[in-house]
């Protein structure tokens, strides 16, 4: 028998802590438990699925909100009793609409505070997800009204390139003047980077290239 069938998650104990985390951000989303049944639904379906110690039953996330997870993947730790499901969330993983269940941080003085940091890289992601909703809104022919993007992706793609040349240049333009100590300028570097990186993603969203791929590639050349 090989190493790999040998090996079983140990229900033994009963239930197991199961940790959440955003297949996309690295960020951790919840904590939940897992039962054998759960667990076996989890694989089948590739939606996650827990035992609510609560309720005294199997649960399927989202299956009142709507706010499903994908499990990607599942990791064990080295005892085998306790989970990693990676997931692509589909919509808020906390009751309160927070993204996380964990927002709340302790202080050196054991007071508690809501805590409304966010990975800086994490917006790229919201972006990447609206502009994706405009893009299948027109596809089914239900252009937002008043919509930026909307009209940016309806231009095609060489509307977008020139764009994305346009604000190149003005980021350049901008940098050079701040090299030079030109008042305001700092500021203008910002929002002109906000810009081309907005552009990049919409580009990217129509050639169907998940930001996903250029973190990985950006990862790989980490040096």
């Amino acid at each position: 028998m090989s190493d790999r069938e040998e090996k079983k998650i140990d229900f033994s104990k009963g239930l197991i802590p199961t940790v959440v985390v955003d297949r996309a951000e690295g960020k951790i989303l919840m904590l939940a438990f897992s039962s054998e049944e759960s667990l076996k639904l989890t694989l089948e379906k590739k939606l996650a699925h827990f035992f609510s110690r609560e309720r005294k039953r199997i649960w399927m996330k989202g299956e009142e909100s709507g706010n499903t997870m994908k499990v990607h993947k599942i990791i064990s730790d080295c005892d085998l009793d306790s989970l990693i499901f990676v997931v692509e969330p589909r919509g808020p993983a906390c009751h309160t609409q927070k993204k996380s269940c964990f927002f709340y941080r302790i202080e050196d003085d054991g007071s508690i505070v809501e805590d409304e940091s966010e990975p800086a890289y994490g917006i790229l992601y919201e972006i990447e997800k609206v502009v994706n909703q405009r893009k299948t809104a027109l596809k089914e022919g239900k252009k937002p009204e008043g919509s930026y993007t909307a009209e940016l992706i309806s231009g095609g793609i060489t509307k977008i390139v020139s764009k994305i040349m346009e604000e190149a240049g003005e980021l350049c333009e901008s940098a050079l003047k701040g090299k030079k100590g030109e008042v305001g300028e700092k500021n203008s570097v910002i929002w002109e980077s906000a810009d081309l990186i907005f552009h990049i993603i919409v580009l990217l969203s129509t050639l169907d290239i998940p930001i996903e791929k250029i973190m990985k590639e950006l990862l790989s050349r980490r040096k």
